[in-house]
């Protein structure tokens, strides 16, 4: 398993993360299973997918090389011994008439992977509520079972563990339990409290930090070329909060917008009127969609944190001075009120990638809110 040189393609910064894997792997001693964690968009798909490159490259000095044979087919997503699943919305077209996946469905899932390898850190989209089909998932276990077909190893890469379904995570927790030699199983998730117990138990779980901001601010210019707007950029290197995906998926889109709407659902929870409030709830919960309420949601965790950080006197070089919440009841005094409404964002967030009911997770959002500038329990209406 040894090469004389690793090489890290996709991953971006993450120092801590080569480091422990690239001594893992030069020392021949890595595990059999990975739990990766960490915000969105900081690179856990990008180390996976140059961990299996690294495990699959034919090559014998420095690797992966990315010319073999091996490395060309895991990049077109057609390796015997590479697996990868992804969270997806599947259309009506894409099951068969018993439920089952039709041709038109798997095509759609292998074109899902090789979208996410050629660009590993930007959001995938989705129509509806993102699943793991189980089809997928027994299929990806009878592979590994099987054991390794054209080389020595396999590697399964399998992307949102947190949302398998019952039966999928008991078959993935057999493979984990009794895994064939040469097999590494890579999970990756944004909420690890949210995995069950028992899956993360068997895996070595290894913690993604955020990106830092030279970094975002140098992969966005590559990605958009010559000539971007520099005002946008540095409007979504601060918005992105050190997730590069983050910062990919905000390039381009109306972030004053979603800003102001924070700003403004903010000062009405601030005051007494709830009325008000009530009524611009359901102004937002009208618009339904999807980007929209994950930007507004997003722009109000920013806005959040960045109010919170510059209360304690933080200077870090991503902290953008101008963007700061009114703060009459002192609120961003008390860390633990910081950390509650923090936890509302991303509790928002992860509703809104769900696909759950916008009203609901507003009026639960708008009552947190104001239970901790007011100090006291909201009834819902």
């Amino acid at each position: 398993m040894s090469a004389k040189a690793v090489a890290w393609k996709n991953l971006i910064a993450q120092g801590h993360v080569k480091e422990l894997l690239s001594s893992a792997f030069l020392g021949e001693n890595l595990g059999h299973a990975y739990l990766f964690c960490g915000d969105e968009g900081v690179g856990k798909f990008a180390a996976a997918l140059d961990l299996a490159l690294l495990l699959l490259c034919e090559a014998k000095e420095a690797v992966p090389c990315l010319s073999c044979p091996a490395c060309r087919r895991v990049l077109r997503n057609n390796h015997p011994d590479f697996h990868a699943i992804l969270p997806v919305s599947l259309e009506k077209e894409h099951k068969s008439s018993d439920g089952s996946l039709s041709k038109a469905g798997w095509d759609f899932l292998s074109s899902t992977i090789v979208s996410r390898i050629t660009a590993p850190y930007q959001a995938l989209s989705y129509s509806g509520t993102p699943t793991i089909p189980v089809e997928w998932t027994k299929e990806v276990n009878h592979a590994v079972l099987r054991g390794a077909v054209s080389g020595e190893r396999t590697v399964a890469v399998i992307c949102g563990i947190d949302l398998m379904n019952k039966e999928s995570a008991n078959a993935m927790l057999k493979t984990l339990e009794e895994p064939p030699a040469n097999t590494f199983l890579v999970l990756t998730t944004d909420r690890p409290e949210a995995v069950l117990p028992t899956i993360a138990s068997r895996c070595q779980i290894i913690r993604f930090g955020h990106v830092p901001i030279p970094d975002i601010r140098q992969e966005i210019a590559r990605v958009l070329g010559p000539g971007s707007d520099e005002a946008m950029i540095n409007r979504a290197v601060h918005y992105s909060m050190g997730s590069l995906g983050r910062a990919l998926l905000l390039a381009g889109k109306d972030l004053e917008a979603s800003s102001r709407q924070a700003r403004e659902v903010w000062e009405l929870c601030c005051g007494s009127d709830t009325l008000a409030v009530a009524a611009k709830v359901d102004e937002l919960a009208k618009q339904n969609d999807f980007d929209m309420n994950a930007r507004f949601f997003s722009s109000a965790l920013y806005l959040v944190r960045n109010s919170f950080l510059k209360k304690s006197g933080c200077s870090a070089n991503y902290i953008d001075g101008s963007d700061i919440l009114k703060d009459p009841a002192g609120v961003f005094d008390r860390p633990d009120a910081a950390e509650l409404l923090t936890r509302a964002c991303y509790d928002a967030i992860a509703g809104v990638k769900a696909y759950g009911n916008i009203a609901i997770i507003l009026v639960n959002f708008v009552m947190t809110v104001m239970e901790t500038i007011h100090g006291e329990k909201q009834q819902a209406g």
